[in-house]
C-alpha cells in the first residue's frame, strides 16, 4: 500500500494536481492496518493474504482524483479489491476511473455502490467488462444505470462478451422491462456468471418472462434475487425452478468432476504400480543376465586354465596307459550326462512352446469375448434408442390430438359468439318494431304484447336448448381432455420406468465389465507367475550344470595328482598315448561346443521371455483403450439421458401452459355465457 500511495502522489505531481488529503490519509490508515496485521500473523498467513484492499468508501472524490486513481491502478499489481462505496463520483469521475481500470490485471472485486452513475457510466462499464478478464465481483447498488436503455444495452453487450465475472449486483438501479430484456439476451451468451442480484427495480411481468427465456439457455446461474420488481408469483416460481435446476446441475457436475479426479488418480496409481512391477521384473532379468554372463566368464576362464594345464602337462599324459579305461568310462558317463542335459533342455523348450501356444489361444478367446460383449452393449443401446424414438412419436401424436381439441373448442367459441350476436340483432329489431307499433297502433297493444311474449318465450327456449347442447359438448370435450391427460401421465410413468430399467442395465453392465477386467488381470498375473516359475526352474537347471562342471573339475584335479605320482613310471608310454591325447582334445572341444550351445539356448529362452513381456504390455494397452472407449460410451449415454430429461421438462411446461390457457378459456366462456344471460332480465318485466 505504501508503494501505491507513493505512485498516487507522483502521478498527482506529474499532472499538476494537489493530492486530496482525505485520500492520502485513508491510504496511510490502510498501510498502518496492514503493518499491524503483518506483525500479528505468521509467515504462512502473510503468504495467503498477499492481496491488498483499496478502501475509500464514504470519501468524496473529485474527477481529477478519480483520473489519477485510475492511472495508478492501471499499472498496479498488488491491489485485489477496490471499495468506492458512497463516494458520489458521478459519471465523469466514473469514466476516468474505469478507463484506467480497463488495463488492470489484478483487481478481482469492485464496489461502486451509491455513486450516482447513469447511462454514460453504463457504456464505460460495458467497455470495462469487454476488456478486463480478471474482475469476478462487481457491485453497482444504488445507482441509476437503467434510466437510458440504449446505453444500458452497451453495458449488457460487454457483459455478454465477458469471460471472468461471477457475481453482479444491480440493486436499486431503476431497471425497466426493456433493460431486463437486454440483460436476458446477454445472459443467453454469457456462460461464466453465477450470481445476479436485481432486487428493488421495476422489471415487471415482461422483464420476468424475458428472464425465464434467458434461464432456459443459461445453465450456470445458481443465485438470482428478484424481490421488489412487481413480478407475478407464477413467473417468479418459474425462474426459481430454472435456478434450482441450474444448482442441481452444478452440484452434479462438481460430483462428476470429483469422481473423474478420483478415477484418474486411481488409474495413475495403477499405472505407476504396473510400471514399478515391470521395472522390478526388468531389473531381475538384468540381474539374472549379469549372473549368467559372470558364470560364462568364469567357465571360460576355467576352461582357459584347463587348456593351459593340459598344454603344460602333455608329457604327463604319456603315463595314462594303465588308466585309460577309467578315463574312457568317465568320459562315457560325462557324455551320458550331457545327453541327459540336452534332453532336459529340449523338454523345457517344448514346454515353453506349449505355454506360448496356450497363451495365444487364451488371447484369441479373450478377444472373442470382448467382441461379443461389445456387440451386446451396442444392441442394448440400439434397443434403448428405439424405445426412446417410439415414446417421442407417441408424445407427438398426443400433442396433435391436443391441438385438434383446441381447434374444436375455438370453433365452438366462434359459434357461441355468432349466435349471441344474432340474438342481439334479433332482439334489437323486435324492440324497434314494438316501438313503431306502439306509436302507430296503441289500440292493439295487448295483441302485440301477447305475440311478443310468445316470440320471447320461443327464443328463450331455443337459447336454453342451444346452451344445454353447448354445455354437454364442453363436458364431453373436458372428459376427453382428462382422458388424454391420464394417457400422458401413463406414458410418462412408463417412460420413467423404462429409463430406470435402462439405468439398472447400464449399472449391471458396468459391474460385469469391471468383474471381467479383474478376472482377466488375475489371469494375466497367474500367467506371469507361471513364467517366473519356469524362469526359476531354468535358473536351477543352469546351477545344476555349473555344479556338474565343478565336479568334473574336482575329478580332473584328482587325476592330475595321480598323474604327478606316476610321471616317472609312464614316461616310456608317451608315443603310444599321443594318438589318444588327440582324441581327448577332440572330446574336450566337443564338450566346450555343447556348453556354448546350451548358453545360446538359455539366451534364446531369455529373449522369448522378453517377447512375452512385450505382449503383456500390448495387452495392457489394449485394456486401457477399451476402458477409454467404455468411458466415452458412458459419457454419450449420460448426455442422451440429460437431453431426454430436458425434453420431458419442456413438455411438462407446455402441458402446464396448455392447462392454464384452457382454464382461462373456460373462465372466458363462463363470463360470456353469464353476460349473454344477464341482459334478458329487463326484457322479462313487460310480460307482467
Amino acid at each position: 500500500m505504501d508503494e501505491f500511495r507513493s505512485n498516487f502522489v507522483r502521478l498527482c505531481r506529474e499532472n499538476r494536481i494537489d493530492p486530496q488529503e482525505s485520500v492520502v490519509a485513508q491510504l496511510r490508515k490502510g498501510q498502518d492496518v496492514l503493518h499491524r496485521s503483518h506483525s500479528s500473523k505468521s509467515v504462512a498467513t502473510q503468504r495467503k493474504t498477499s492481496g491488498k484492499c483499496l478502501d475509500l468508501s464514504t470519501t468524496s472524490l473529485t474527477t481529477q482524483t478519480c483520473s489519477v486513481l485510475g492511472a495508478a491502478l492501471a499499472s498496479d499489481r498488488t491491489i485485489v479489491q477496490v471499495k468506492l462505496a458512497d463516494c458520489m463520483i458521478g459519471d465523469e469521475g466514473a469514466k476516468l476511473f474505469l478507463h484506467g481500470l480497463c488495463s488492470n490485471v489484478c483487481v478481482q472485486r469492485l464496489d461502486l455502490k451509491g455513486n450516482n452513475m447513469r447511462g454514460a457510466t453504463a457504456e464505460v462499464l460495458g467497455k470495462l467488462l469487454r476488456q478486463n478478464h480478471t474482475l469476478k465481483h462487481l457491485c453497482l447498488e444504488w445507482n441509476c444505470l437503467g434510466l437510458d436503455t440504449t446505453r444500458f444495452a452497451a453495458f449488457t453487450d460487454g457483459l455478454a462478451a465477458n469471460n471472468s465475472l461471477e457475481m453482479l449486483d444491480l440493486r436499486n438501479n431503476q431497471l425497466s422491462h426493456e433493460s431486463a430484456a437486454d440483460l436476458a439476451a446477454a445472459l443467453q451468451r454469457n456462460t461464466i456468471l453465477k450470481a445476479l442480484d436485481l432486487r428493488w427495480n421495476n422489471i415487471g411481468i415482461v422483464g420476468g418472462r424475458s428472464l425465464i427465456g434467458a434461464m432456459q439457455y443459461n445453465k450456470n446461474i445458481t443465485e438470482l434475487e428478484l424481490a421488489g420488481n412487481n413480478i407475478p408469483q407464477d413467473v417468479h416460481k418459474a425462474i426459481d425452478v430454472a435456478r434450482l435446476h441450474n444448482t442441481d446441475r452444478a452440484s452434479l457436475s462438481s460430483h462428476h468432476q470429483t469422481r473423474e479426479e478420483i478415477m484418474t488418480r486411481e488409474i495413475r496409481q495403477l499405472k505407476s504400480d504396473k510400471r514399478q512391477q515391470t521395472g522390478d521384473l526388468l531389473q531381475r532379468i538384468d540381474q539374472q543376465n549379469d549372473q549368467l554372463s559372470r558364470t560364462h566368464r568364469e567357465t571360460a576362464r576355467k576352461i582357459g586354465q584347463l587348456q593351459e594345464a593340459l598344454e603344460e602337462r602333455k608329457t604327463a599324459f604319456n603315463a595314462l596307459a594303465a588308466k585309460l579305461s577309467k578315463t574312457e568310462a568317465e568320459l562315457a558317463l560325462a557324455e551320458q550326462r550331457s545327453h541327459d542335459l540336452s534332453e532336459m533342455l529340449e523338454q523345457s523348450r517344448e514346454e515353453n512352446a506349449h505355454l506360448v501356444t496356450t497363451h495365444q489361444k487364451e488371447l484369441h478367446m479373450e478377444k472373442g469375448e470382448r467382441a461379443s460383449s461389445e456387440g451386446a452393449l451396442q444392441r442394448d443401446l440400439t434397443a434403448a434408442r428405439d424405445r426412446v424414438s417410439q415414446l417421442e412419436s407417441r408424445l407427438d401424436e398426443l400433442e396433435k390430438k391436443c391441438e385438434t381439441q383446441q381447434e374444436q373448442i375455438y370453433e365452438l367459441k366462434e359459434e357461441l359468439t355468432s349466435s349471441h350476436a344474432e340474438n342481439k340483432v334479433h332482439a334489437a329489431q323486435t324492440e324497434e318494431r314494438m316501438q313503431n307499433e306502439k306509436q302507430r297502433q296503441r289500440d292493439i297493444i295487448r295483441d302485440i304484447e301477447h305475440r311478443r311474449d310468445g316470440e320471447l318465450s320461443r327464443l328463450r327456449q331455443t337459447m336454453e336448448d342451444s346452451e344445454r347442447a353447448y354445455k354437454e359438448r364442453i363436458v364431453k370435450l373436458e372428459q376427453h381432455r382428462r382422458n388424454l391427460e391420464e394417457e400422458l401421465s401413463q406414458v410418462k410413468t412408463s417412460h420413467l420406468n423404462e429409463r430406470l430399467v435402462l439405468e439398472e442395465q447400464i449399472l449391471e453392465t458396468k459391474k460385469r465389465v469391471k468383474e471381467e477386467e479383474q478376472q482377466r488381470s488375475k489371469h494375466l498375473e497367474d500367467k506371469i507367475r507361471l513364467l517366473q516359475n519356469s524362469k526359476d526352474d531354468l535358473q536351477q537347471h543352469s546351477s545344476q550344470q555349473t555344479q556338474l562342471v565343478s565336479e568334473l573339475q574336482a575329478k580332473h584335479s584328482n587325476a592330475t595328482l595321480e598323474i604327478e605320482s606316476l610321471k616317472r613310471k609312464l614316461e616310456e608310454l608317451n608315443r603310444e598315448v599321443a594318438g589318444k591325447n588327440n582324441e581327448l582334445l577332440a572330446e574336450v572341444n566337443k564338450v566346450e561346443i555343447q556348453h556354448s550351445k546350451q548358453l545360446s539356448k538359455l539366451q534364446h529362452q531369455l529373449q522369448e521371455l522378453e517377447d512375452t513381456k512385450d505382449r503383456c504390455d500390448t495387452l495392457e494397452k489394449q485394456l486401457s483403450d477399451q476402458a477409454r472407449r467404455y468411458r466415452s460410451e458412458m459419457h454419450s449415454l449420460e448426455a442422451e439421458a440429460d437431453t431426454l430429461k430436458e425434453k420431458l421438462r419442456l413438455q411438462d411446461m407446455e402441458f402446464g401452459r396448455l392447462q392454464e390457457e384452457e382454464a382461462q378459456k373456460a373462465s372466458q366462456l363462463h363470463a360470456a355465457i353469464s353476460s349473454f344471460l344477464t341482459p334478458r332480465s329487463p326484457m322479462a318485466t313487460p310480460r307482467k
